[in-house]
């Protein structure tokens, strides 16, 4: 049985595990329309003359579904051989605008561009794109071969360059083994490598992946994450990934883009994006665990700035730039943050840090294996984490003393929650 796929709907699946003749037509006929079925050669040289490229440009989106607009005002570019990550918490219409970008969706207001074309009315078969679903998506009652080889069947391909070009693809992705069997014959994991080989034969000059390992377990969640980098690295295509998982997005993506209620909140590398969010959503979403925010005032005693709650009061960091950033809001209430890593047990304090001293008490510990994570309780009863050294033999029920490195903190607008001002010194 399958739901009805109807394009247009914000939460539609293509097929489920069982599908009967009539309805396995029906998708048939739906890959048709949503495809490109061009022919294509794993084999030959992949170098950047010989395989389609593109960017992809979002100008002013916008997508409404009757009065509810799940993406607003979407302005984001994609480079081509970019390997872009859209992640964001569900609902915040990273799908939405994958699927508008595919021709799933119609754009309701804005432009999209694949290269210099402007998409919006292009059919999704004549954009060149290939799709990887979250469910895979794969044909029930065909084997892995006939999964791989039915776009190109489709499309006329002589059956022995299709037999060229299935094996060579099944041999990059390491299911060679796998060819005749069925998809109810295979793991989670090896269902999204024939889903991902069934893009790779259609040549396309972008691969969109929607959560395609979101049905896996985290073993092989890591596996595949380092797999599809280096199908990225291999092909030198463009690769737009849709994910919520943002350990997902920090390990594989050349940039990333955050979303939220529709809207874009950053674009960024992974590594700037973590160490420099543009406001307090972004800074809670990426990092795991999350990082801590106190509410707090910014009080300036005879020049030097400090941060004071019921909890703690710690002085600022002495740094020109940064003082002139904070200056306009002594006296107001403003948000101090700090990640996890950057509160340390006493006996294990790394050098040169910045230094600041609070009473904690620890609630909860967890072994990691390299690192604990101790779940903190503040004499205000406020929670924070920290990820400390695993040789750290602080215990449950213990109050203790926590050491804050304050060159990794930050300051947020208590009312517009963008930053201030980042500590950090990586730039």
């Amino acid at each position: 049985m399958i739901r009805n796929y109807k394009v247009g709907s914000p939460s539609s699946e293509v097929l489920n595990a069982r599908v009967r003749p009539f309805e396995a037509r029906f998708i048939q006929n739906l890959e048709l329309k949503i495809s490109n079925f061009g022919s294509f050669n794993p084999l030959q040289n992949t170098s950047t003359s010989s395989i389609p490229m593109a960017s992809v440009v979002f100008e002013q989106v916008t997508k409404r579904f009757d009065t509810d607009t799940v993406v607003k005002d979407l302005n984001l570019t994609v480079h081509d051989q970019e390997f872009l990550i859209l992640v964001g918490p569900s609902g915040c219409g990273k799908t939405t605008s994958l699927r508008m970008l595919a021709g799933l969706e119609q754009v309701t207001q804005g432009n999209i561009y694949i290269g210099d074309r402007r998409v919006n009315t292009v059919p999704p078969k004549d954009r060149d794109i290939a799709m990887v679903f979250q469910s895979y998506a794969l044909y029930p009652h065909m084997t892995v071969y006939e999964n791989m080889a039915f776009s190109l069947q489709l499309h006329g391909t002589a059956k022995s360059d299709i037999d060229k070009q299935v094996n060579a693809a099944a041999r990059q992705m390491g299911i060679e083994a796998l060819l005749n069997r069925k998809p109810k014959e295979l793991s989670g994991g090896q269902r999204q490598r024939v889903a991902v080989c069934r893009a790779i034969v259609r040549n396309p000059a972008i691969f969109l992946m929607d959560e395609p390992l979101s049905n896996l377990d985290a073993k092989l969640r890591v596996q595949a994450r380092a797999e599809i980098s280096k199908l990225h690295k291999k092909l030198g295509t463009t690769f737009i990934y849709v994910t919520h998982d943002q350990v997902e997005a920090m390990t594989m993506g050349s940039r990333i883009a955050v979303m939220n209620q529709g809207i874009l909140q950053q674009v960024d590398t992974p590594a700037h994006l973590y160490r420099h969010p543009n406001n307090l959503f972004v800074a809670g979403f990426i990092g795991s665990p999350a990082m801590n925010t106190f509410s707090a005032t910014l009080i300036n005693q005879d020049g030097e700035f400090y941060i004071k709650n019921e909890a703690f009061q710690v002085k600022l960091p002495d740094r020109r730039e940064a003082l002139m950033a904070i200056a306009p809001y002594s006296g107001k209430e403003v948000i101090f943050g700090i990640r996890p890593e950057a509160i340390h047990d006493p006996q294990y304090v790394p050098p040169d840090i910045i230094p600041a001293t609070l009473t904690a008490t620890v609630s909860l510990t967890e072994m990691m294996g390299n690192e604990i994570i101790l779940y903190l309780t503040l004499p205000n009863k406020q929670e924070c984490v920290a990820r400390v050294d695993p040789r750290s033999t602080l215990s449950q029920t213990e109050s203790v003393q926590i050491v804050l490195d304050l060159s990794s903190s930050y300051l947020f607008d208590a009312n517009s929650e963008q930053m201030i001002i980042s500590f950090n010194p990586f730039r």
